[in-house]
């Protein structure tokens, strides 16, 4: 029986939930080694990645992109999670349009409103982290708090203009599930699904996430009136409804299962 795969994270990062999700959809065994931002980096280098997040280390190399993680969870389910045809086609353009356009913004907001609340990050980042990194980031927050500022651009400014790409998307993809679809591409679900879901769960907070995440009345007052807001959406309330109908529903087991092989970048 092979190694299970390493996968390691920062526990909330939308884009490790991206990876979680799908690895846990097509039945690739991992166990999480989850980090502390700025702590995280050593462990990437040393599994031989990048210094983000997430990376998958697999018995025939090393992946540090959410993209190429999906893929392989792909292959390893028969093509199952991006689909066939046109569907996969339209499902993998949804899901770099995702990564792209939503998932860095998404972030940016939270951010934006969290960081100078120390207690409520390193709560939330620190679950199931090593000891020594839960001390180090008390001893030296302020310190990971300007870097990621200044790493993700967090400004005033720059979150005015995230917020205004993310009620772009999410009216996109409301008008897109007016025909009553029950997926965005296709009658099952799909990358596109499970990206979209991942990247705008850090302003929807769905109770089902990979790890826990803090609740509406735990977050400043603009966040939580953001949050609420983006729940009472089309889109936000098809991003809860997947969260809880599908979120811990692995596809059935296949008996032709598909080679795993591998590839790479990051998040």
């Amino acid at each position: 029986m092979p190694e299970p795969y390493r996968l390691i994270t920062l526990g909330p990062s939308h884009f490790c939930e991206k990876a979680r999700w799908a690895l846990e959809r097509a039945r690739v065994p991992f166990v999480e080694e989850r980090h502390l931002p700025l702590f995280h980096s050593l462990a990437t280098f040393r599994a031989g990645g990048k210094r983000t997040v997430p990376v998958l280390v697999t018995d025939s190399g090393v992946l540090s992109d959410s993209t190429d993680i999906l893929e392989l969870a792909d292959r390893q389910c028969g093509g199952r999670l991006f689909g066939m045809g046109a569907v996969r086609q339209e499902a993998k353009a949804l899901e770099e349009r995702f990564d792209a356009r939503l998932g860095p913004d998404t972030r940016r907001i939270v951010y934006f409103h969290t960081l100078d609340d120390a207690p409520l990050v390193q709560r939330f980042f620190g679950a199931g982290t090593p000891v020594a990194e839960r001390l180090g980031a008390r001893a030296f927050f302020p310190l990971i708090r300007g870097l990621m500022r200044k790493g993700m651009r967090i400004t005033p400014e720059s979150t005015k203009r995230s917020v205004a790409r993310v009620d772009e998307v999410f009216s996109e993809m409301s008008a897109r599930l007016e025909s009553g679809g029950r997926y965005l591409v296709g009658d099952q679900l799909t990358a596109a699904d499970i990206t979209f879901a991942s990247l705008a769960a850090p302003v929807l907070l769905p109770p089902q996430y990979g790890v826990p995440l803090p609740a509406p009345e735990q977050l400043p007052d603009e966040l939580r009136d953001l949050v609420l807001r983006y729940r009472e959406t089309r889109a936000g309330k098809f991003v809860l409804k997947l969260y809880k109908e599908e979120r811990n529903h692995p596809l059935p087991a296949s008996g032709s299962g598909g080679a795993i092989e591998d590839q790479e970048q990051a998040s």
